[in-house]
């Protein structure tokens, strides 16, 4: 099958370098530098750090209050927004995110920790590939219980993740010869609208003059005068190439929403299911369902894995799909009427205390 660097040139594409060993390599800048990868990553670390960590009882199954320091900031030079949006763009670009503890409290739990970039990071494993056996920040070596990653693709026993980036980089390198080529088309490969046909050879110096006087008078939308025996002769420009390009980067662009878990419409881009969304709060739901299980799960339970047995770690995330008052007013009335939540459930939700028997609802 032809690619785009068969029919359009390679464009500039580099290859790839490594970060720590050859098994979890990062693509190449320039690559990260395409739009929609740049969206798409951005989109989902702002989304997920603006999200509250909090701590779970697993009893009770209540809010833990106060939120603990690890949950409410872990790194305390930082805010949990700075903490957590690194560790999400760390794991879209490498597959990794590094996380270090810096200090312990009396029982040995993690008090505060920080993000680690992974081009400090370095580490070697066991002979079969499935353990670290040393790693290094700064090429020192640090304790194996005091640093560990949140992976995101796992495969053959590697504890190391790949990036969902990583696995689609061919997909990449035809969306960057794509873009490439649309940007260079107009000046490098296609046919002018229009020319001025001289019979004779003109001088460097007076076609110049030429062009920037029709050039002139066609940004002033007035007349032209071509003199001598100057004549205009039109074209119709050939679009087949246009047209596939542009499909193309549209298909591209779709793919790499898909492969981040981000709905087509959170980055502009077009669907390619006819599965539709009629609201907001169901689009929303939707790229809920898809972030939670991508990237704040694997964040959950590596913080879910640094506090007692007895809590877990969960993000808040209701403020992305909080209904409008009328709306939820509604949606408590039919869950009452239905029989799924009760009155004085209703109200918990809400931070209301239950109400007495002697109260009466109109």
């Amino acid at each position: 099958m032809a690619t785009f660097r068969d029919l359009f040139g390679r464009g500039d594409v580099s290859p790839a370098v490594f970060a720590g060993d050859a098994t979890s390599w990062a693509l190449e800048t320039d690559l990260f530098k395409l739009p929609t990868v740049v969206a798409g990553r951005q989109v989902i670390a702002d989304t997920v750090a603006s999200f509250p960590l909090i701590a779970i009882d697993r009893e009770t199954g209540k809010k833990v209050t106060p939120t603990p320091s690890i949950c409410a900031r872990p790194d305390p030079r930082v805010t949990s927004y700075a903490t957590f949006g690194q560790i999400v763009n760390a794991m879209t670009r490498y597959g990794n995110a590094w996380v270090r503890t810096v200090a312990r409290d009396a029982a040995g739990y993690p008090l505060a920790v920080e993000h680690v970039a992974n081009s400090r990071i370095g580490y070697t494993f066991n002979d079969n590939g499935t353990a670290f056996t040393s790693i290094s920040v700064d090429g020192r070596a640090v304790p194996l219980s005091e640093i560990k990653n949140i992976p995101m693709i796992l495969e053959g026993g590697s504890p190391l993740g790949r990036s969902p980036l990583n696995e689609i980089r061919p997909a990449l390198e035809q969306l960057a010869s794509a873009m490439d080529f649309s940007a260079s088309y107009y000046s490098t490969a296609a046919l002018p609208p229009y020319a001025l046909v001289s019979p004779t050879r003109l001088s460097e110096g007076k076609a110049a003059d030429l062009m920037a006087a029709w050039s002139t008078a066609r940004r002033e939308n007035r007349p032209a005068v071509i003199s001598g025996e100057l004549s205009l002769e039109t074209f119709t420009p050939t679009s087949a190439k246009d047209a596939l390009v542009l499909e193309a980067i549209t298909y591209l662009d779709a793919t790499i929403a898909r492969v981040l878990g981000l709905p087509p419409s959170i980055l502009a881009t077009q669907a390619l299911s006819s599965l539709t969304y009629s609201t907001t709060t169901q689009e929303l739901a939707r790229w809920l369902v898809n972030l939670n299980a991508t990237y704040l799960t694997r964040i959950e339970l590596f913080w879910s894995d640094m506090m007692p047995r007895t809590r877990y770690a969960e993000f808040d995330t209701t403020n992305l799909t909080k209904l409008a008052a009328a709306e939820q007013l509604e949606y408590d009335a039919d869950a009452i009427a239905a029989g799924i939540l009760t009155i004085a459930e209703v109200r918990a939700t809400r931070g209301l205390d239950p109400l007495d028997a002697d109260t009466r609802i109109i």
